[in-house]
């Protein structure tokens, strides 16, 4: 029986790629770098902050990745506004549907713990999570189940009485290191051919397919597509 659903936040709760990709721009163009296009922007996210800063630097200029990172794109994204980023459809009514099942709900995610708190304080705080946890000093970053496995002790839920819901590789693996089962969503920021090269096993394809977390299992029942599906 699931107790709780820990949610990734990028791609899975938030499209928030299109202010991922024009903050990061931004920053590029002050250090004198050439854009990222919203497709390379979907490639490099997913490992936090650093990693996406890094990657979405010029080879020959990727040994300045943490300065870049530290003093040019993070002043630039936290001072964004998360116009562009909207929530994904079907949600609302999902977070709804937990709630009323007694399903308490949290957020585990690479972001850093500001950007998260931001979001969590305006576009997530209609859904009401008990805890929204980002990337801290510290505390090693997904697929590290560290933070994950907080979360949970504050929740008063078990791993295995657990669902963890993301849209990537690293949220998958997130998962099998903290002993939980997982359901990867096809409306995030990978394919399915690279979620089930990751190991994933249950998916859903729309929100609505994740309100009834109870039913999931090792076997995807009918509420959630099972790996034999079509990869996109």
């Amino acid at each position: 029986m699931v107790k709780a659903v820990i949610f990734d936040l990028d791609g899975t709760v938030l499209d928030t790629l299109p202010d991922l990709n024009a903050c990061m721009n931004e920053a590029l163009a002050q250090f004198g770098c050439p854009p990222v296009t919203m497709e390379q922007t979907r490639a490099y996210v997913g490992n936090g902050g650093l990693l996406f800063a890094a990657r979405a630097l010029p080879e020959d200029r990727r040994a300045e990745a943490e300065h870049f990172y530290r003093d040019v794109y993070c002043p630039i994204h936290f001072r964004c506004k998360s116009e562009r980023t909207r929530p994904f459809a079907g949600e609302g009514a999902c977070m709804a549907a937990l709630e009323r099942a007694g399903i308490k709900r949290a957020v585990v995610t690479n972001k850093s713990q500001r950007a998260a708190d931001e979001l969590g304080n305006t576009l997530l705080a209609p859904y009401g999570f008990s805890a929204i946890f980002g990337n801290r000093d510290g505390i090693p970053v997904k697929p590290d189940p560290t933070g994950t496995l907080l979360v949970l002790e504050q929740l008063g839920v078990p791993p295995e009485k657990a669902v963890f819901v993301g849209d990537g590789e690293t949220d998958v693996q997130t998962a099998k290191n903290a002993g939980m089962r997982s359901v990867s969503v096809l409306w995030g920021y990978r394919t399915k051919r690279q979620l089930l090269a990751a190991g994933a096993e249950c998916f859903a394809e729309t929100f609505p397919q994740l309100e009834k977390p109870k039913e999931v299992s090792v076997t995807p029942p009918m509420s959630v597509k099972s790996s034999a599906g079509r990869a996109r």
